[in-house]
This record gives structure tokens, sequence and C-alpha cells, in this order.
């Protein structure tokens, strides 16, 4: 898969609509958002992320970070379902159970045990989200983290439908890369640390990996460390040059620099100071 058309976009924050028909994506794109999307009818849905496909059977709300390159496929029926974005400090905030925020920061998937909500309360979302009265958004957040909640809690032992496309052999050996970022990423790499730990030639695995997602390793490495960053700026009271290297930083302007890029144009004390719990 060759993509040339990765489309970075602004965070979305809380945004909540229906389509009977999503479109299908001309080509991936990242957000510094969590999506969760259910499809009410029809389906699977079908994301090609990481270089895999994900398929996500109807009636099963999905969650993933969109700060990984996703494309949504073109679905084999007619799909009527319901898309959320939620800001990233949400969940940060909700201390979900196992610490999945980083395990979804890393690129997985999770998806709900099956017949996990009636789809009448999901559809509801749309109107109360509509209508801005915030006694309405209030209880519909409420709602929102009670259901994430829950499929965290019963999340299925079984991960949802992961396929590599039948005759691209790059797709396997990127999610080896992404595999070795995912557990990494807080280490002072170098490329060639990267390539070596996954039996690549350097150039050969950066060529690859753009291919493939549209973005460098470089930038994908940083998007993993900022979002990390941004976890411990709310979750705990460490000095940001302190934050900064154990991220994997090397000097304190270098994560500046990165905060500002991949953070949502906020340095990290503004971000602090925003969404700091407590």
């Amino acid at each position: 898969m060759r993509d040339k058309s990765l489309a970075t976009e602004a965070a979305r924050g809380l945004q909540v609509w229906r389509n009977r028909e999503p479109p299908v994506m001309s080509g991936a794109h990242l957000h510094a958002d969590l999506e969760l999307n259910l499809a009410l009818e029809g389906g699977p849905l079908r994301y090609l992320q990481r270089g895999r496909i994900v398929e996500i059977p109807a009636g099963r709300m999905a969650l993933f970070w969109g700060g990984i390159p996703h494309q949504l496929l073109s679905p084999d029926t007619a799909v009527d379902g319901v898309w959320l974005t939620l800001p990233l400090p949400w969940a940060l905030q909700w201390e979900l159970p196992g610490d999945p925020v980083h395990r979804l920061l890393a690129g997985e998937v999770w998806v709900e045990s099956e017949g996990a909500d009636d789809p009448e309360l999901t559809r509801r979302w749309v109107d109360d989200f509509a209508s801005g009265d915030p006694h309405r958004l209030r209880v519909m957040r409420l709602e929102i983290e009670a259901r994430v909640h829950r499929m965290v809690l019963n999340r299925p032992d079984q991960p949802p439908t992961v396929s590599v496309r039948a005759g691209n052999p790059g797709e396997a050996r990127l999610q080896e890369i992404t595999a070795c970022l995912a557990e990494r990423y807080t280490e002072p790499l170098r490329m060639e640390d990267i390539a070596g730990a996954v039996g690549l030639n350097p150039r050969y695995m950066m060529r690859l990996f753009k291919d493939c997602t549209g973005m460098t390793v470089w930038e994908y490495l940083l998007r993993l460390r900022i979002a990390h960053a941004q976890q411990q700026l709310i979750a705990g009271g460490d000095k940001i040059i302190t934050i900064a290297l154990a991220c994997g930083f090397e000097t304190l302007s270098a994560f500046y620099r990165a905060f500002k890029e991949y953070g949502g144009g906020e340095s990290p004390g503004e971000f602090r100071r925003k969404h700091r719990m407590g």
C-alpha cells in the first residue's frame, strides 16, 4: 500500500454523529482524539490501521486512538452507525482499570463483548449532542464513560479479527516495526536500533514505513512519546523536565518543540493546567 494522502487533522474534541452510509476514505488520516464507532446495522466495519485490517462486527462498539493512521474501507453492505470522537484527556481522567489507555496509544483496538448495550441509547447520544443542552450533554458524557468502563471490564479474551492483506509481505514487517516502537518508545532510540531489532536495513525500514503509513518512523515515535507525556502531565506531579526525559527526549527544547507540534498546539504547562486531574 502506498498512501500519499495521509491527512493530519486537528483534534476534534467531543463530536457525535450518525451516518447511514459512512464514506469510504480515499486515504488514511489521523487526529489526536479517541474514536468510538458502532455499526448499528450492516457491516462489519473494516479499518486499515497500522498495516492491518481490523473487522468490527455490527452491534459492538469499537474504541481506538485516532493518533495512529487509520482508514475506513468499503463495507460489504450499507451501514447505519454512530461515530464519536472523545478528547484523550477524558479517558486519562476516568481511571480505567488495567491501564487500557497505554495500550490504545500503542495501537490496540478494543471491541465490546457481544450484546453490550441497547442501540437506542447510542442513537439518543446523537440527539443529546445536537441539542446543545448542558444537562443532556452531562448525562450523555456520564453514559459514555460508563460504557467505556464496561467495555474495558468485559473485554473479550479474543481481539478483533486482524489480517494482513494478501500479496503484501511488507505489512507483516510493518507490524513488527510498530510493535517494537510501542514497546521501546521511551528509550533514546536511533533508526539503526529499531531496524536492528526487526532485522531490516534502516533505509529499507524507513521507506517501507512511510509507504505503508504516510508518515515517517520518527514522526510516529514522537506521537507515541507525546501521548505518553500527556498522560503523565494529567495524572502526576513530576516536573516537566522529568517527564520529558522519561518519555525518551534528550533535551527539554526537543520535548517542547514536539509537544507543540503533536500535542494540540499547547505548551506542556498549558496542557497540564487545562487538563490536570484534581
